[in-house]
């Protein structure tokens, strides 16, 4: 996975993704919950307001993410079991 590649040469990466359990499989750092499989940031049914305020909620629940250390055994994630988005 891309994460793991830019992680692996120092640098924090989060994955958004709506398939969190293929992400843990493969190995990612950081995950955030995305909405959903085809628009993981987005939800073309939400009005445009509900849509921003979506997109900002999961954006700034990813770069929370980014601030956490990796700890041998523990994954970050965010999502519904962590973050309400």
């Amino acid at each position: 996975m891309l994460e793991k590649e830019i992680e692996r040469v120092g640098i924090p990466a989060v994955l958004i993704t709506a398939l969190t359990p293929v992400a843990k499989m493969f190995g990612a750092n950081r995950i955030a919950q995305g909405i959903g499989i085809t628009n993981p940031v987005g939800n073309p049914k939400a009005s445009p307001d509900e849509e921003k305020a979506s997109r900002k909620r999961l954006v700034t629940a990813a770069l929370q993410l980014l601030t956490e250390k990796i700890e041998e055994g523990i994954l970050p994630t965010v999502g519904s079991n962590k973050i309400d988005l």
